[in-house]
């Protein structure tokens, strides 16, 4: 009984804190941070430990496999620097749901984000909601304001050290280097995060967090085949991220024509069906599929830059920890807005 109290008063305390951090900013943001306050406050009430969830026989076996190796996982990426305090401690079940809706938007003559500023993260590109209705409510009335817009969902993000991260039930239906990836990815987050840098953060997360994995799967002696379906991802993402900057280049000549919005807006969706329909513009993938099915527009092609950008090409080889470790001391001691550069991610390829 002494320690589900302790526990509790944890929670409690952690409800506390979030909460109103959130609140503090309902002056800029209303209903959206009490959306956020309530949802992730309830959220953290039903934290309890890794080993517990591992112990627990309704605990579904694969969900437990994946909880098992975050012990050795967390160790590693201790020694490539990265800072877990103590994120991933703690399980929560969210079910097979995502955990948060994303919406983005863009003006539809430019490639230019909208963003919204938040005082812990600076300006971001995106909203995100607990619920999904609300977040395509949201993006209705972006639309109706004459936005381009994206939709995408997230299985896990990253509180930037304000309280521990916990792990959720949605990161364990990754494969294990994904599960992998999505860990260390979220820890150069809690570790660095530059105010105002949100392409930055997430291209250094994104490409440091790949040779870091390479590296784990090697120490811990993975099979070849996760090892393989990793690094077929890898390539996958460096074709769509070709992809994208040509698309990215195509636009961005138009956009600075001096032409009638009708005539732009009419060789803007020109230039979308060729490089979506055209099979010479558009790649083959061995793994999955980047292109077909989605809504392409500006939104859709910012959105997606965040994550495979193509100006850093990183050979997908394993990270050698101390030099990583030592990157990532440097960057932390150098943390400001003047290193989120494209030099600083080459950095990582060393």
């Amino acid at each position: 009984m002494v320690e589900q109290s302790v526990i509790h008063s944890q929670r409690l305390m952690s409800l506390c804190l979030i909460s109103l951090c959130l609140m503090s900013l309902t002056s800029l943001t209303g209903c959206y941070v009490s959306h956020l306050a309530w949802h992730q406050g309830k959220l953290l009430t039903s934290r309890r430990p890794v080993t517990e969830a591992i112990a627990d026989p309704t605990t579904p076996d694969p969900v437990k496999v994946r909880l098992a190796d975050l012990p050795a996982m967390i160790e590693f990426a201790k020694s490539c620097g990265l800072d877990p305090g103590n994120s991933y401690q703690r399980y929560i079940d969210n079910g097979d749901r995502p955990l948060s809706w994303l919406v983005y938007a863009a003006k539809p003559e430019k490639l230019e984000a909208k963003t919204w500023w938040f005082p812990f993260t600076g300006s971001v590109p995106y909203l995100g909601f607990f619920s999904k209705s609300k977040r395509d409510e949201e993006e209705a009335k972006l639309k109706a304001q004459g936005f381009d817009t994206a939709k995408g969902a997230a299985t896990a993000f990253s509180m930037l050290g304000i309280i521990a991260d916990p792990v959720y039930r949605s990161m364990t239906r990754r494969s294990r280097a994904e599960f992998a990836h999505v860990i260390f990815h979220e820890l150069v987050h809690r570790t660095v995060w530059i105010k105002g840098s949100v392409d930055f953060n997430e291209r250094l997360a994104e490409v440091f967090a790949r040779r870091v994995t390479l590296a784990w799967l090697d120490a811990v002696g993975a099979d070849q085949a996760s090892r393989q379906e990793f690094l077929v991802d890898i390539e996958d993402r460096r074709k769509f991220g070709v992809w994208l900057a040509a698309l990215r280049q195509e636009l961005q000549a138009l956009y600075r024509l001096p032409l009638a919005s009708e005539e732009i807006l009419r060789r803007k969706a020109e230039i979308f069906a060729d490089f979506t329909t055209n099979l010479q513009r558009r790649p083959k993938f061995a793994g999955g599929e980047f292109i077909v099915g989605r809504t392409w527009n500006n939104a859709e092609v910012l959105a997606s830059g965040l994550y495979d950008g193509d100006d850093f090409p990183c050979p997908p080889e394993p990270a050698d920890p101390a030099r990583a470790k030592a990157f990532m001391v440097w960057l932390v001691q150098n943390k400001n807005a003047e290193i989120a550069t494209t030099e600083t991610l080459h950095k990582v390829c060393l």
